[in-house]
């Protein structure tokens, strides 16, 4: 299965899910797609373009409904076959209200493919310095720049039936701000971290079905900690090895609800359940 296909649900892990209102929860990506670089053989110079458009499951008819369109670009390059840098941002534009659009925040990244540690584990890693390039960072936040690192497992695709990847990882992260406070008077978050379990599968015919889960967790300058969730289920094809598209639907949230005991987390949420569509050019 095609990296291309193969990195579209972590694609859209991030440009969908990290909305500007969401920033200040946890600015640290974690997709375990994410390390795997899409890249042409043989190229120390490779990258995507994804463009995505997506809008709330259940349109309430009370000025709720979410509605974007999102694009996102990384470029990577390779110093060997088994460490490399990545630069990546993106735009997200809100298509009800354009005081909301916003550049997202630009990541630095050094990365290491991951590499087989005995006989069924393969082990990466990456190391990430964002600078604050959205509003929400630098003016409502303050935030100066923030560092993680995220460490990525696979199991090794030849303990597996032939298409079938299995992959998680576990994330720490810092932000550092100017102020304790962000504009709005809430308190930003100064710790994060998350754990990752993503699944994919490849048909024929450059057919792909993928689902991922996130857990994260944010502690704040006052030391009170918050937690949420992300989870995406997504149908991808590669038309050739240049583009390809897919469809997917996504839903994130509180861990836990109101009363802070019930758990939150569920598939399908008429409330903040959002369906994409996207198309991913790798160069």
């Amino acid at each position: 299965m095609n990296l291309a296909v193969r990195s579209i649900l972590g694609i859209l892990a991030v440009s969908v899910l990290a909305h500007p209102a969401l920033a200040n929860y946890n600015a640290t990506a974690t997709s375990a797609f994410n390390i795997q670089q899409p890249k042409k053989e043989g190229r120390r110079w490779s990258g995507y373009i994804n463009a995505s458009r997506s809008s709330s499951l259940v349109d309430f008819q009370d000025g709720t409904r979410q509605e974007s369109a999102d694009y996102l670009t990384r470029f990577s390059y390779k110093f060997t076959e088994t460490y490399g840098m990545r630069l990546q941002g993106g735009y997200s534009q809100d298509m009800r209200y354009s005081e909301n659009s916003d550049f997202a925040d630009t990541s630095l990244s050094l990365t290491r493919t991951p590499g087989k540690v005995g006989s069924s584990l393969l082990l990466g890693y990456r190391v990430s310095a964002v600078a604050p390039t959205s509003k929400d960072s630098y003016k409502r936040q303050s935030l100066q720049t923030a560092l993680s690192t995220t460490l990525v497992g696979m199991i090794n695709p030849e303990r597996l039936v032939p298409s079938l990847e299995i992959s998680g990882s576990v994330s720490l992260g810092r932000n550092i701000h100017q102020f304790e406070t962000a504009l709005d008077g809430r308190v930003n978050n100064q710790y994060s971290s998350a754990q990752a379990l993503s699944i994919s599968y490849g048909f024929k015919y450059g057919i792909s079905i993928s689902g991922e889960f996130v857990h994260k967790n944010a502690w704040s300058y006052q030391n009170v900690m918050r937690d949420s969730f992300e989870m995406s289920q997504e149908l991808g094809f590669e038309i050739n090895p240049s583009f390809a598209v897919a469809v997917g639907h996504t839903n994130s949230g509180s861990s836990l609800r109101p009363n802070g005991n019930d758990s939150n987390v569920q598939i399908i949420d008429e409330k903040t359940s959002i369906l994409y569509g996207s198309l991913t050019a790798t160069f």
